[in-house]
C-alpha cells in the first residue's frame, strides 16, 4: 500500500462527506498487527457506493467485477490508484452454507478515526473483521490475530452481537460466543 494513494482517497472522501471505513490488510496496519498491507480494502456505505465510484474513478482507472464466490457483494469495484490496488465494497455479503452474511457498514459515535499526513482515517472495526475474516477461506491467520488483540483491548460486544443476528455457521458462531464471554459477556 502506498500511503500516498491512501491519502489522496481520504482526502476527496472526506471533502464529499462520504461515509466510508478502511478494512482489510491496511486496517490491520493501523492497528500494529501487519507490517506490510497488500492493498487498500474500503468498505462504504450502501448509499454512498455510486457516489464513491464517480469521485474514486477520477483518481486512477477501474473496473467493476463480479465478486468472485463465497462474496456476493453489492457494489464492488477494483481501482489501480497511484499504483496501488484498491477495492471498494458497498453491502460487503459472504454466501456461506446458513445463508448470507451482509454487512452495510456505518460509522458511529465509536469509529476509531486514524491520522495520516493531515487527512483522517476512519477504521472499520476489529470486530467486524474478525466475523468477515472467519467466512473468508484462507484467512484464518488474520483471525487469530485479531482475536488476539481482541483479548488484549477488549470487544465492541454490540457488534459482535449483531453479528449473531445474521445467519453463521455454526463453527463461527461458536468462535463469536467465545469472544463476547471471554469480554465478559
Amino acid at each position: 500500500m502506498k500511503k500516498e494513494a491512501l491519502v489522496r482517497i481520504a482526502d476527496i472522501l472526506n471533502r464529499n462527506a462520504i461515509e466510508w471505513g478502511l478494512g482489510g490488510s491496511s486496517m490491520l496496519w493501523f492497528h500494529g498487527l501487519i507490517d506490510r498491507p497488500n492493498d487498500i480494502d474500503l468498505l462504504v456505505a450502501e448509499h454512498d457506493a455510486l457516489r464513491t465510484h464517480e469521485l474514486l474513478s477520477r483518481l486512477g482507472t477501474y473496473e467493476v467485477l463480479q465478486p468472485k464466490e463465497p462474496f456476493c457483494t453489492k457494489y464492488f469495484t477494483h481501482y489501480t490508484i497511484l499504483g496501488t490496488e484498491v477495492d471498494v465494497m458497498g453491502l460487503l455479503s459472504i454466501r456461506h452454507a446458513e445463508g448470507e452474511y451482509r454487512l452495510d457498514w456505518r460509522m458511529d459515535a465509536n469509529t476509531r478515526v486514524e491520522p495520516l499526513e493531515g487527512v483522517s482515517v476512519p477504521l472499520t472495526p476489529l470486530e467486524d473483521w474478525f466475523v468477515l475474516y472467519m467466512l473468508m477461506p484462507g484467512r484464518g491467520g488474520k483471525v487469530d490475530l485479531i482475536e488476539a488483540c481482541l483479548k488484549r483491548q477488549g470487544v465492541r460486544r454490540d457488534l459482535l452481537e449483531a453479528a449473531l443476528r445474521q445467519p453463521l455457521p455454526a463453527e463461527v458462531r461458536a468462535r463469536v460466543l467465545a469472544a463476547i464471554a471471554e469480554a465478559g459477556g
